[in-house]
């Protein structure tokens, strides 16, 4: 055969291929080839459980959450790291004042804290988001309560360069440790290494009726803290003043959650006598308030088991959708405990 030929025979087949692609893409415009690709869906892309926002890495999906237990004092001030948490839950601890439990994880803070000890009552809130928690220590009864509920705790004496003393001027050693959550989870992971379960919350547009809500207040005894809407997200603040971070920037979030418990005194007690709190209901159901977009949506909390997770519903039974982003929810103590709470919330 002659290169010519050859030539020849190369330039039909081209004809006729571009023939085939033109019929493809331009013939039956009723339904055929072109019709049938319009019609595929490109997948929603993956999105981290605990915000509703996509991973900088998708890889970040594949790894535990860790919990860090920061303190609440304003001896303190400023904190470090509860911005960078996707979830942080505050809890009532001893004395009337409340400690948070910050979760991270597609996220990472280098400095969090000042780190402190845990509580009896962690297990019930970080289930079944992690069981890799970051704190100072506990008591002996408290660390019995952590491994029953297989805890893994990783304190100060066995976290290496995960945890490390910082000091401050004027601020007493108690309050200077503080947690690097990526060393922590690579420790962890290494009892641990669940991924949160990717159905805990729901994420999307506010819709149906919702009552205008521009501030919620919090009274945890001796403790008191409150929310402002600022037109695209909830400020922070505790005793009144903002709740600063050493970004040098005030706590906002997307979300909060009022979950009130029944809480009663523990007999465990702090160094200086004072006694530790625990959550009675911690399965059951109770009153809840979600506040996004600064509307209040009113409903229920409920949980089957203390390994299953809490879910958020409407009063029409429906489950809360939250605003992708943050979420800060506030384990308020109800009238019927022997530590006693409240919450409240206007329109302005």
């Amino acid at each position: 055969m002659t290169s010519t030929t050859k030539r020849g025979m190369a330039i039909g087949g081209g004809v006729i291929a571009l023939a085939a692609a033109a019929f493809f893409l331009m013939g039956n415009r009723d339904g055929g080839p072109l019709g049938a690709i319009k019609d595929i869906v490109a997948p929603e892309p993956a999105t981290c459980p605990l915000t509703g926002v996509e991973p900088s890495k998708e890889a970040l999906l594949e790894r535990p959450a860790v919990a860090v237990k920061i303190e609440n004092n304003s001896v303190a001030y400023p904190l470090s790291g509860l911005e960078e948490a996707e979830i942080v839950y505050e809890e009532l601890v001893e004395g009337g004042l409340t400690r948070f439990m910050a979760l991270y994880h597609c996220t990472d803070a280098p400095q969090a804290g000042p780190v402190r000890s845990s509580r009896e009552v962690d297990p019930a809130i970080m289930t079944p988001i992690t069981r890799i928690l970051a704190a100072a220590g506990g008591n002996d009864a408290v660390r019995e309560v952590l491994s029953e509920n297989d805890i893994v705790l990783v304190d100060e004496s066995g976290a290496g360069e995960a945890m490390q003393r910082i000091p401050r001027e004027g601020i007493s050693s108690e309050h200077t440790l503080y947690a690097d959550t990526a060393a922590l989870r690579k420790l962890g992971k290494k009892k641990y290494d669940e991924t949160p379960p990717e159905d805990l919350y729901s994420f999307g547009d506010l819709e149906g009726k919702a009552r205008k809500a521009r501030s919620i207040a919090i009274e945890f005894g001796a403790a008191s803290s409150s929310y402002r809407w600022n037109g695209s997200r909830w400020l922070r603040f505790d005793e009144g003043q903002p709740l600063m971070s050493d970004t040098g920037e005030q706590i906002a979030v997307d979300n909060v959650i009022i979950e009130e418990h029944t809480i009663n005194y523990s007999p465990l007690t702090d160094v200086t006598g004072a006694q530790s709190t625990v959550i009675e209901d911690v399965t059951g159901s109770g009153r809840a308030v979600l506040f996004r977009d600064g509307k209040a949506i009113k409903g229920t909390w409920e949980r089957e088991t203390v390994e299953g997770p809490v879910r958020f519903l409407t009063k029409a039974g429906d489950e809360m959708v939250l605003a992708a982003g943050t979420t800060w929810i506030e384990l308020v103590p109800s009238a019927t405990g022997e530590a006693k709470g409240s919450f409240s919330y206007a329109k302005k």
